[in-house]
């Protein structure tokens, strides 16, 4: 009993140090003690001790603006990028497919409800906006589609079931119905075009990363704007995007 009750104590300290960092690993800038406390849902007091905790270890520092995370965090991101044989393997065939497309690649892999960018290879003319190794995504826009077709109908319909409309950049609305559709289309081609769906004329064009097994790991895309490439130009990138998430599958 003592034994259990003891597990059972490391176990919610180990989730409270995580909704502690994940919520600073959402923030934008610093944050006040209250308002980690309030994000994760734990008691000031609470709140208070495990950031002491995660303080002395490094993952957490303070200044005068607040908490953010701290540099122990940046080694343990470089060990990611190091050991993680997804990214290893696909680097250099999105430097491969940039350097042929002259497009930016980049692969996601999904966490959750969201996709997190884990490479990218700029591509001749670089984007205005730079979009971070690391960065979560909802999975509802863009490239995210292609990983959200994996998911079997039961898991599907409870996501699409609590899913509240949203407007993309290009000032459509996109509701649950709409959604679905878009997910059962990428099931048929294994591909997705986003067209000002994040950003505001932006293009991307993302296809499906499977393993041996089939099993659906990743989405690897190329994005451009609709300024520099036109959506049938983008297109046309199509058998060399699925070139490459072929080599990336059976690497991995």
């Amino acid at each position: 009993m003592g034994s259990t009750a003891t597990s059972g104590n490391q176990g919610r300290t180990l989730d409270r140090a995580l909704d502690v960092l994940e919520c600073l690993e959402r923030s934008r800038g610093p944050m006040r003690l209250s308002d980690i406390a309030r994000e994760s849902g734990l008691h000031v007091a609470t709140t208070q001790r495990t950031v002491n905790q995660l303080m002395r270890r490094g993952y957490i520092q303070q200044d005068r603006l607040g908490y953010s995370l701290g540099p122990v965090i940046l080694s343990l991101a470089h060990a990611f990028v190091v050991n993680d044989r997804l990214s290893t393997v696909a680097t250099p065939i999105l430097t491969e497919l940039s350097a042929t497309t002259g497009l930016t690649s980049s692969l996601f892999v999904q966490s959750g409800e969201e996709r997190i960018l884990v490479a990218r290879v700029d591509g001749a003319e670089p984007m205005r906006y730079q979009f971070p190794i690391g960065r979560r995504v909802p999975l509802d826009v863009g490239g995210g589609k292609v990983l959200l077709s994996a998911w079997d109908e039961e898991e599907l319909d409870r996501y699409l079931s609590r899913y509240d409309q949203i407007r993309l950049a290009s000032g459509r609305v996109q509701n649950a119905d709409d959604l679905r559709e878009q997910i059962v289309r990428v099931r048929e081609l294994g591909y997705y075009l986003a067209d000002s769906e994040r950003e505001l004329g932006a293009l991307s064009l993302t296809h499906r990363v499977q393993d041996a097994e089939g099993v659906l790991v990743a989405a690897i895309n190329l994005v451009t704007t609709a300024e520099k490439t036109s959506v049938d130009q983008l297109l046309s990138f199509l058998p060399e995007l699925s070139r490459g998430a072929g080599a990336i599958g059976v690497r991995i």
